[in-house]
C-alpha cells in the first residue's frame, strides 16, 4: 500500500513540475527526443498509475519480465534510442541536420536557371544592362571564369551557350580552365591536386580525370563529357600539356550586374599576340548562373560580343595636310572605320602640339581610345610618312592620360595586320562621361621621304 501511494505522489509532483516550467519558459530543460517530442522517460511520469496492478506502475507487465528501458544509460539526458533509430531508418542514413527535399530543390533551381535558350540569354542581358552596376563577392571567381571563357576563343557575335558548344570550342575552353588550377595567384589555384606525369604519356601534367570533370560542371555546366581528339586519357587521368604562342582575348574596365538568379560581366574586350597585334573585339557580355550547389557560387552560362563603340559625331584638327591626288587628309578620316585613310597634320616639321578633337553623339561614359598610328595603308606608305611616338589625350572634366608609341612593319606585311601591329590604347582607370576628347602629338618622327605625322583610325570606347 505504502508503495502504491508513494507511486501516486511521485507522479503528482512532476505533473506539477512539468505544469511550472511549461509556464515559465524552461521546457527545453527537460530530456527532448531526436523528434521533437518530449522524452519517453518524461511523458511515463506523467501518467496516472493502473490501479488494477502494482506491478504494470513499477514497470512490470505481470509476467515477471520488465519493459526494456528505451534510454541510453551512457547519455545522462535520457535521449530517446527508438526515436534515434526511426529518424535513422526514415532518412536512409544519420540525422545530420540536412535536408533532402531542400538539397534536390537547390540542384531543380540550378537546372531551371541554365536552361534559358540563346534568345532568352540575350533578352537577359540586356535587362540587366539596364540597372546598376554592382561589386559582387565572387568578382574574383566571375573575372576567373570569363577570362577563361574570352582566352579560349570561345565568344562570338551571335553568342553561345557554354556547356552546349562544339567539341573542339570545349576542349579549348577546358585547357584554359585547366592552366588556371596550375598557375599561382587566381581564383582556381590549387582547386584539383594534380601531379606531374615525369614523361609519361608524353603529357606535363596529370589531373585526375573524375575530380576534373566534376569540376568543369561546376564551371560551364559540362553534363556529357566528351573529349576532342587531341584531348587524351589514360589511367584515369586526364593529360595536360603546356603551349604557347596562340592569340587571346581578354574584357577590361569589367562591370557587374546582378538580380536574383543571374551575373552578366561586361566591358570592352580586345584581342592579342606574342607577335603585338591587337584589336578591338567589341563589348563581351558574360552571363553567369547563381549556383547554390557549386563551390564557387556561379556557373557560366552564355557569351557573346556585342558591337558597339562610342559614336563621334565630328572629328576636327588644329592643322590638316593639304590633299592631293583625289586623296584628303581630314579629322574625319580618324573616324571612317577605314585604317587605309589618314589624317595629316599640316604644319612644318613633325606636328608636335597640333591637336585633333573628336565630339560625341552626346555625352556618354568613356574608358578610352585606341589610336592606329602611322599610314597603315601598305608598308611603303607608313615607311616614308611620321607616326607618332607619344600623344596625349584629354577626356573632358580634368581627366587625361598619355602613353607612347612604337612604330612596326616589315616589307611584304599585309595591310590589316600592318594596322594591327600599330594600335595602341590610352585609357582611364575609370570611365568618365564625355561628349568631347581632344588627342595631342607630344612625340613625333618622321618618315623616309616625309615628316608629316599620320595617324590612320581612332575608335573611342
Amino acid at each position: 500500500m505504502m508503495k502504491r501511494l508513494s507511486t501516486v505522489l511521485t507522479a503528482f509532483a512532476l505533473t506539477l513540475l512539468l505544469a511550472f516550467t511549461t509556464g515559465c519558459g524552461i521546457l527545453k530543460m527537460l530530456p527532448v527526443g531526436k523528434d521533437g517530442g518530449k522524452d519517453q522517460n518524461a511523458e511515463n511520469t506523467e501518467q496516472e498509475p493502473d490501479d488494477s496492478d502494482t506491478d504494470t506502475a513499477s514497470g512490470n507487465d505481470g509476467s515477471g519480465k520488465e519493459e526494456a528501458d528505451n534510454t541510453d544509460p551512457s547519455s545522462g539526458d535520457g535521449e530517446n534510442l527508438s526515436n534515434g533509430e526511426d529518424d535513422e531508418d526514415r532518412n536512409g542514413n544519420e540525422d545530420d541536420g540536412s535536408s533532402g527535399t531542400e538539397e534536390i530543390s537547390e540542384s531543380q533551381i540550378m537546372k531551371e536557371r541554365m536552361s534559358l535558350s540563346e534568345a532568352e540569354c540575350r533578352a537577359k542581358i540586356e535587362l540587366l544592362r539596364g540597372n546598376d552596376p554592382v561589386l559582387p563577392p565572387e568578382t574574383e571567381v566571375l573575372a576567373e571564369m570569363g577570362r577563361c571563357a574570352t582566352f579560349s576563343g570561345a565568344l562570338n557575335k551571335q553568342g553561345v551557350i557554354f556547356s552546349k558548344m562544339d567539341v573542339y570550342s570545349k576542349a579549348r575552353l577546358r585547357w584554359e580552365i585547366m592552366g588556371d588550377i596550375l598557375w599561382e595567384e587566381n581564383a582556381f589555384s590549387g582547386a584539383i591536386e594534380t601531379k606531374e606525369s615525369n614523361g609519361e604519356y608524353g603529357a606535363d601534367i596529370l589531373f585526375p580525370a573524375a575530380e576534373t570533370q566534376e569540376f568543369f560542371m561546376e564551371v560551364y555546366g559540362e553534363e556529357n563529357y566528351e573529349p576532342a581528339e587531341y584531348e587524351k586519357q589514360e589511367d584515369n587521368y586526364l593529360l595536360y600539356s603546356y603551349g604557347d604562342g596562340e592569340g587571346w582575348e581578354i574584357v577590361e574596365h569589367m562591370q557587374f550586374f546582378e538580380d536574383e538568379d543571374y551575373y552578366l560581366m561586361t566591358g570592352p574586350a580586345f584581342y592579342g599576340d606574342n607577335g603585338g597585334a591587337s584589336d578591338f573585339m567589341g563589348y563581351a557580355d558574360i552571363l553567369f548562373a547563381k549556383n547554390p550547389v557549386s563551390r564557387y557560387g556561379v556557373t557560366l552560362l552564355f557569351g557573346r560580343y556585342r558591337e558597339g563603340k562610342v559614336d563621334v559625331s565630328w572629328a576636327v584638327a588644329s592643322s590638316e595636310l593639304e590633299g592631293s591626288k583625289n586623296k584628303t587628309y581630314t579629322a574625319m578620316n580618324l573616324v571612317d572605320g577605314n585604317f587605309s585613310t589618314v589624317w595629316a597634320e599640316g604644319v612644318p616639321g613633325t606636328g608636335v602640339g597640333e591637336t585633333v578633337t573628336l565630339y560625341l553623339d552626346g555625352e556618354q561614359p568613356v574608358y578610352g581610345v585606341y589610336i592606329c598610328n602611322g599610314y597603315t595603308a601598305d608598308y611603303d606608305l607608313f615607311e616614308k610618312n611620321g607616326r607618332l611616338t607619344e600623344a596625349e589625350v584629354d577626356f573632358g572634366h580634368g581627366r587625361t592620360a598619355k602613353a607612347g608609341f612604337y612604330g612596326y612593319s616589315y616589307e611584304g606585311i599585309e595591310p590589316q595586320y600592318l594596322a594591327d601591329l600599330n594600335r595602341t590604347k590610352i585609357e582611364l582607370d575609370e570611365p568618365v562621361m564625355t561628349d568631347e576628347i581632344t588627342i595631342m602629338i607630344t612625340g613625333a618622327e618622321k618618315g623616309t621621304k616625309y615628316d608629316d605625322t599620320c595617324i590612320s583610325e581612332i575608335l573611342v570606347y
